[in-house]
């Protein structure tokens, strides 16, 4: 084929007049979505309602990486990337920590605070035969309270050992 055919050629398939249907399908985008950037100018139309293939496709494509589009992305890129240096900096130092290491760390001091609340008739019922209502009911209150101290006391450095052992999994 001779160079002089294959241009004619491309400014054959350039011109190629098609309908709104046709310039959808050869962009593989919906109709509606190819109405919508006709509606709002992206995509030129002629007067008589149909496309220039060539046009359809450098304004379809100009529109999806136009430099405006272009730069906000590597914004976005750039603004993700430093807001996640920045989350993992503040978990080195302890001052955020990874929503699995909590979770994890909470499940296991509830579980160890309901087997130590279950264990309470059986290690201090011994002690209370006998006693009076009063001191029963001090010394299981004691007991219940040691239990949720030990529930409510905040241990940064245990969720930071959690996340380090999660991370590493």
């Amino acid at each position: 084929m001779t160079r002089g055919r294959k241009e004619k050629e491309r400014r054959d398939f350039y011109s190629q007049v098609i309908s709104a249907p046709e310039a959808a399908a050869f962009l593989k985008i919906s109709e509606r979505t190819f109405n919508r950037l006709v509606a709002s100018g992206i995509i030129p139309k002629d007067d008589y309602g149909e496309y220039i293939l060539g046009e359809v496709v450098e304004a379809y494509w100009r529109n999806q990486f136009d430099s405006e589009g272009l730069k906000a992305a590597q914004t976005r890129l750039v603004t993700a990337q430093a807001e996640l240096k920045e989350a993992e900096l503040a978990e080195q130092r302890g001052e955020l920590h990874r929503a699995s290491a909590i979770a994890k760390v909470w499940t296991d001091n509830v579980l160890n605070a309901k087997t130590r609340l279950l264990a309470i008739p059986t290690k201090v019922g011994p002690l209370l035969v006998g006693q009076e209502l009063q001191i029963i009911v001090a010394k299981l209150k004691d007991a219940i309270n040691e239990t949720l101290k030990e529930l409510a006391d905040y241990d940064g450095e245990k969720i930071t050992r959690t996340a380090a052992i999660l991370r590493n999994q």
